[in-house]
């Protein structure tokens, strides 16, 4: 399948929320980012979005709020 296969930013996304919730957000981080690539590369070379985009991106959202109120702690 190679390391840019949406099945890859969906195995990203179940780790980043396994990591989110044993509050290692900081590890979380890098691979949603890294996912949310792969699937923006999906959407560029197909002209559709892929059906897991939505929830990795509430996903993301959800992270960086968290990681906003760890820093203000």
């Amino acid at each position: 399948m190679g390391d840019q296969h949406p099945t890859v930013a969906i195995r990203l996304n179940n780790l980043a929320i396994l990591l989110r919730d044993t509050n290692r957000i900081k590890e979380a981080e890098p691979l949603l980012r890294r996912a949310l690539k792969i699937l923006d590369s999906f959407r560029a070379q197909t002209g559709h979005e892929h059906p897991g985009y939505q929830s990795l991106s509430v996903n993301f959202q959800a992270l960086q709020k968290m990681m906003g109120s760890k820093n203000s702690d």
